[in-house]
This record gives C-alpha cells, structure tokens and sequence, in this order.
C-alpha cells in the first residue's frame, strides 16, 4: 500500500493529463503597431479602390501581419482576410498560372490554419474566405494539371517525322498553260484589231459625209471629235494588227512544246488557225 504522499503526487499527475496544457496568447498589439496596422490597410483600400487588386492585397497581408492572432484582433485581422479574399477574386479571375494561382492559395491557407490554431475547430472559419479559397485551389490543380500534361513527353515525338514523296513537277503543264493563255491574247488582240479597223472605218465615213461639213485644217465640235476618235480606233487596230500575230505564235510554239513533253503515247499539235472568215485553233492528233 502507497504512502499517503506518494498517493497524492498519483493523483495530481492523472489530473494533468486530463487536462491539456493552455497556449500562451501572444499580447495585443501596441500603438505603434496598431498605427502601422491602419497605415497599411488604408494604403491598400487605395490600391483597390484604384483597380490594383494583386497590389492591395501585399498590402493587407503585411498590416494584418503586424497585429496577432489573439482574440483582441480576430475581427481586425478577419475583415482584412475578407477583403483579401475579395481582391483575389477579383484580380485573378482570368488567371491561369499556376504561380499566382499558388500565391493566392497559399496566402488564405496560411490564414485559416492560423486561426484554426488560435480557437480550435470549435470557432467556424468566415464562409467567404472558405468558398473562394476553395475556388482558387480548384484553379490551381487545373492549371497545375494542364502544365503537367504539356510537360509530358508526347507519344511518338522521338520518331522522325515521315517521308512524304513530292511528285516531280511537270514542265510540260507550265508550257500548256503558258501557251494557251498567250493563244487567248493572241485572239483577243485579233478581235480588237478589227473592232477597231472597223469603228476607225465607220468614224472616217462620217467625217467625209458632205453633211457633217468637216475640214480636216479647222478641226471643231463635232467634227473634232470624229477626228479624234477616229485616230484612237486606227490606233488600236494598228496595236493588235502588231501584236496579234506575235502573240499567236509564240502561244502555239509554247503549246506544242508542252504538248511534246507530255508523258503520252498520242501526239496533238495545236496551231492558229486563220481564214478570210474565221479566227480559231487548230487540233492535230497522232497515235
């Protein structure tokens, strides 16, 4: 059986461990502190107010840095984490980083485990900080996610890239189509050659007429513009006189040069043909 005294020491210990030890409460802040405090959070409510949300929030973390977490100032250092919250709503809502998204995340973690540590589970932490805490960490395991994916390496990217075989260009189809395209200025030249010919014919007419009454030394009103549009029509006709046959030629040797190259068992020439009553081409064939 224990001495009473022993008994008493039994006794004593059990009950200390029934009961758990009590933090130490860090004091209230002092003046200085409280000033330094109310500097910070007024410079931040500028920068809000302003629209610099990543700016104001620096700012209210560092005042609400100086005040402890004691029960003197959790409804200081709560109203500050409430518009923190707040501004990294607003400033990162089209965020996509992972680096400021983590900043953000753990800014307000740091603060609720704080708090949490301060009044225990029983004292529920402000709602508002809760909900966009949580909206933040599911961007954040987005975007971490995202960059995961885009580190990884994909499948197949050691592999060469594939051969492709180009076709060896066809030098006759340039020839071809060089050809036929100078053929159609050819006939084009043709046309305006003779509409000109023959408007430059209709207008001289008319100036000869003996009721118009032109005189070729006194060139005036109406006859005046006769004359000078007639020379205009002679002067085309002239210019696709010169370069029709030009065109026409060199369009048919360029043809029958692609045509030659042509990988093709038939042989076609195409060559102008010109007739007192007809413009156009001509198509040979061989087999």
């Amino acid at each position: 059986m224990q001495p009473p005294r022993l008994r008493l020491f039994a006794l004593l210990a059990a009950l200390s461990l029934l009961c758990p030890p009590l933090a130490h409460a860090a004091p209230p802040a002092t003046r200085e502190q409280m000033a330094a405090f109310e500097a910070g959070f007024t410079a931040g409510q500028a920068s809000f107010d302003s629209g610099e949300y990543l700016a104001a929030v620096e700012l209210w973390i560092t005042a609400a840095g100086r005040l402890p977490e004691v029960t003197a100032h959790r409804e200081h250092r709560l109203a500050v984490y409430q518009y923190v919250a707040d501004a990294y709503a607003r400033g990162l809502a089209d965020e996509t980083e992972v680096e400021p998204l983590g900043a953000a995340v753990a800014a307000l973690d740091a603060y609720c485990e704080g708090f949490t540590r301060s009044y225990g589970t029983e004292t529920p932490l402000d709602p508002k900080i809760v909900r966009i805490l949580a909206d933040l960490r599911g961007r954040l395991d987005a975007a971490v996610a995202i960059r995961e994916l885009q580190a990884a390496p994909q499948e197949g990217a050691g592999r060469p890239p594939p051969i492709t075989l180009v076709p060896a260009p066809k030098p006759w189809k340039g020839l071809t189509i060089g050809g036929g395209i100078l053929l159609g200025l050819g006939l084009g030249a043709v046309a305006l050659a003779a509409t000109g010919a023959a408007r430059g014919q209709y207008l001289e007419t008319r100036f000869d007429d003996p009721i118009n009454a032109c005189d070729l030394e006194r060139l005036q009103g109406h006859c005046a513009d006769l004359h000078a549009d007639g020379e205009r029509n002679n002067a085309v006709a002239i210019a696709g006189t010169i370069l029709a046959p030009l065109l026409l030629g060199g369009g048919a040797a360029l043809l029958v040069m692609g045509l030659k190259r042509r990988p093709h068992r038939t042989r076609h020439a195409l060559a102008p043909a010109l007739a007192p009553s007809f413009i156009g081409l001509r198509l040979g064939g061989r087999f």
